[in-house]
């Protein structure tokens, strides 16, 4: 089996050879690029277009262990702001249920460098004063089947977050709603 499988999403469905990790797929609305591993599956839109002569297909997106509880969106935000101005790092991970993991880690107020955890289906980080925002270094960094989370301004009543489903170094913008069972 191929690392990268390249699919036409037909009228008779799928035509093609999957690949291991990810599959490219042309349908009518455009590129996709499709992933799935043990916690997410995907389906991004990487390039729109009309493409015709094939079936549509649309952005999806599935946690296979159910959302992920508010409660730890609540710890994660306040472990950030007892942190700052230091940027810190945090980890979902699926574990039987969903945990928040603190790993080893130092961080600086525009830096941290931390330890990898296993079972992650979500990268957290905090921009100590800073806005919440992705930067070169995250998109760079962020190049797994994941989602990832970016908070700033934690010196402020109410911080800001931004959130993101990463498909090997291809982005989407989610919603705390899409991810966190609220």
């Amino acid at each position: 089996m191929k690392p990268v499988g390249y699919l036409l999403n037909t009228k008779e469905g799928l035509a093609g050879e999957a690949g291991l990790y990810y599959d490219y797929i042309f349908a009518r609305t455009g590129v996709f690029i499709r992933a799935r591993n043990l916690l997410l599956r995907a389906t991004l839109c990487i390039n729109s277009a009309e493409i015709r002569g094939l079936a549509s297909l649309y952005e999806d997106m599935e946690l296979v262990h159910g959302k992920i509880p508010h409660a730890l969106y609540n710890l994660a935000i306040s472990a950030l702001v007892a942190s700052c101005p230091l940027e810190r790092y945090l980890a979902v991970t699926w574990e039987d249920r969903y945990r928040l993991i603190n790993p080893g880690q130092s961080g600086k107020p525009a830096e941290v460098k931390y330890e990898r955890v296993n079972s992650t289906i979500m990268d957290i980080h905090g921009h100590g004063t800073m806005g919440a925002f992705f930067s070169g270094v995250d998109d760079a960094d962020e190049q797994g089947l994941r989602l990832y989370m970016v908070v700033g301004k934690l010196d402020t009543l109410i911080p800001e977050v931004e959130m993101r489903l990463g498909v090997y170094g291809y982005f989407a913008p989610v919603t705390v709603g899409d991810i966190f069972d609220v």
